[in-house]
């Protein structure tokens, strides 16, 4: 009886492993300036792993890039912190300061999609280029640059899809009662074109700036 309660515990083992590694995305830090670290532990390297639930933070005059597959990347802007909550079943990034941006061509994940979620703000993304700053806990900006993507307020998930052939930009704000309000012209602030442009060149991408990505 106990060597079979064993040998079960073995076949358990082995196939929560075998899950976990078919459930992971292949997710890497390719490339990074000053001061960066993953679960508070400092990067020393590109190709560096990044697995579900991983903080990512950097500090001032840092950034880092994350490749997920061949065809995405993101970009993690100075003094910014994320949380990397994306299997193939979980498909969540959570901003919860500073500043990112992204250039995805190919779904990873089972929806099909992922969120971005900051403390105002959650944007449902496929394919598309955009760019997001947590200004403060109160006030999220989020451009679409190029594509399509679900805006919603994080309070009630009231929102609309933007779409765009060359950035249009939304803020999010908390009021002191909790409300939140959407400021729907912005500007254009933190990115210009040649970066999503360089960000999408990275993945040997063009952003065509005539129609929205996936158009």
């Amino acid at each position: 009886m106990k060597k079979i309660s064993i040998f079960l515990l073995l076949l358990l083992v082995s196939f929560s492993f075998a899950c976990t590694k078919r459930s992971r995305i292949e997710a890497l830090i390719n490339a990074y300036s000053g001061r960066v670290t993953v679960n508070k532990i400092p990067v020393m390297g590109s190709g560096i792993p990044v697995i579900f639930g991983d903080r990512v933070e950097t500090g001032d005059k840092s950034f880092c890039t994350i490749l997920v597959g061949d065809k995405n990347i993101f970009r993690l802007g100075a003094n910014s912190s994320l949380v990397f909550n994306i299997s193939q079943e979980k498909n969540i990034l959570l901003l919860e300061k500073g500043w990112f941006s992204g250039v995805t061509r190919k779904a990873f994940t089972r929806q099909a999609r992922y969120l971005i979620q900051s403390p105002t703000i959650t944007a449902s993304i496929r394919g598309t280029s955009y760019c997001a700053k947590v200004e403060d806990t109160a006030n999220t900006y989020f451009c679409v640059c190029n594509g399509s993507i679900d805006l919603a307020d994080s309070l009630t998930g009231n929102g609309e899809t933007v779409s765009a052939s060359h950035h249009t930009a939304r803020r999010f704000t908390r009021d002191r009662k909790g409300k939140i309000t959407v400021d729907r012209n912005p500007g254009m602030h933190y990115h210009d074109d040649a970066g999503v442009e360089s960000l999408a060149g990275v993945i040997n991408e063009k952003i065509d700036w005539t129609a929205p990505d996936g158009k």
